[in-house]
């Protein structure tokens, strides 16, 4: 019955979150709407209009989304297990985009043949190391078997001093002091050790969905009065651009893409949700979606300057631009989510299930 119980309570977690990593890419398409689409490049902050602010309300939380979803992986793999399988999976699903997307564009005509083009497709991976989600995560996650080291032979006072000295060296120095501490692959260290810490070590508040929602909510508003806030200052000094609005969520390590990440994890962690296989299914996707919606600068311009149609938007009337950012949204993620599940059913199980038959899971 115990082990009934456990693992009733696993899937209910799963989707949990699940969930969550959907929600997360839809932030992060959200975000890419506004930074990726070039409509705020000619905005002034002395001519600050409500498009403008809605788009930047609406664009904030990108790197809140990615924090979110490194979390899951402390959270998860710190008491398992990280094969060369689950890594060559997700090393595959990179190329396989890369070289898909580079192929299609180039007959298109937004790709060139190139030795540059070729490098970004083929070794990007280390090209963009700490300056890119993708190769800064993959690199990471090497890592993982020698973060799960050190957290087996960590007490609690050493778990409380470690996090608190990270969290002051990359979030307090980096959105107080303005250092230049932050770095991708470290950071999603340290969100790693965080994961493993709200599962291990953390005491009941952690696991309480009133105390997590509350906090959520609070560091929401914060993140919002900071922006209209930034706004106000530099409309009445003159300084800036819309974009200097963002200061405290522009980076993952900032003040309040940090605490609105973590409120957002532990919210749905405990959120009430029973199972649910079409959130788990559509969330296998998800790491598709980033993959092919965020693929390269070729794709920021055919998808959000000529497919959807973004820039044009800036001076339209403000409820069509907020349908319009609210659809393309979803419709970006459905249709990508739909590629990525056929490419799952036709290429990757194939491969995986051939490798599984060979090696071993």
């Amino acid at each position: 019955m115990g082990e009934a119980l456990r693992v009733s309570d696993k899937k209910e977690r799963s989707s949990n979150i699940e969930l969550m990593r959907i929600v997360m890419i839809l932030l992060i398409i959200m975000h890419h709407y506004v930074v990726n689409s070039t409509v705020m490049d000619g905005v002034q902050m002395d001519a600050i209009t409500p498009n403008v602010i809605f788009l930047q309300l609406w664009g904030m939380w990108g790197k809140t989304g990615i924090n979110a979803f490194v979390l899951v992986s402390g959270f998860f793999l710190c008491t398992g297990r990280l094969t060369w399988q689950k890594y060559f999976k997700l090393v595959l699903e990179i190329f396989f985009y890369n070289i898909v997307i580079y192929v299609v564009f180039l007959v298109m005509g937004y790709e060139s043949l190139s030795l540059k083009a070729l490098f970004h497709v083929f070794f990007g991976i280390f090209h963009y190391a700490g300056d890119g989600f993708f190769a800064s995560f993959m690199l990471f996650y090497l890592f993982v078997p020698f973060l799960n080291l050190l957290i087996k032979n960590l007490n609690s006072v050493e778990w409380h001093r470690l996090l608190a000295l990270l969290i002051f060296v990359q979030v307090v120095t980096v959105t107080i002091f303005r250092s230049h501490a932050f770095n991708e692959i470290s950071w999603y260290m340290t969100l790693y050790l965080l994961g493993a810490y709200l599962r291990i070590q953390a005491g009941d508040w952690s696991k309480q969905f009133s105390f997590s929602l509350k906090w959520l909510i609070v560091f929401v508003l914060l993140a919002w009065v900071s922006v209209l806030g930034i706004d106000y200052l530099c409309y009445s000094f003159h300084y800036g651009s819309w974009g200097t609005a963002f200061y405290l969520v522009s980076d993952s390590s900032k003040l309040l893409a940090f605490l609105v990440g973590v409120a957002i994890f532990q919210t749905f962690r405990n959120m009430p949700l029973g199972h649910s296989r079409f959130i788990n299914e559509l969330a296998k996707t998800t790491f598709g979606v980033l993959l092919i919606h965020g693929n390269s600068d070729a794709m920021r311009k055919f998808l959000w300057q000529d497919i959807v149609g973004v820039p044009a938007m800036l001076d339209a009337p403000l409820p069509s631009l907020v349908a319009h950012a609210a659809v393309s949204a979803v419709l970006i993620y459905a249709v990508c989510a739909a590629i990525d599940y056929a490419r799952i059913q036709f290429f990757e199980k194939p491969i995986m299930g051939w490798i599984a038959s060979k090696y071993g899971k």
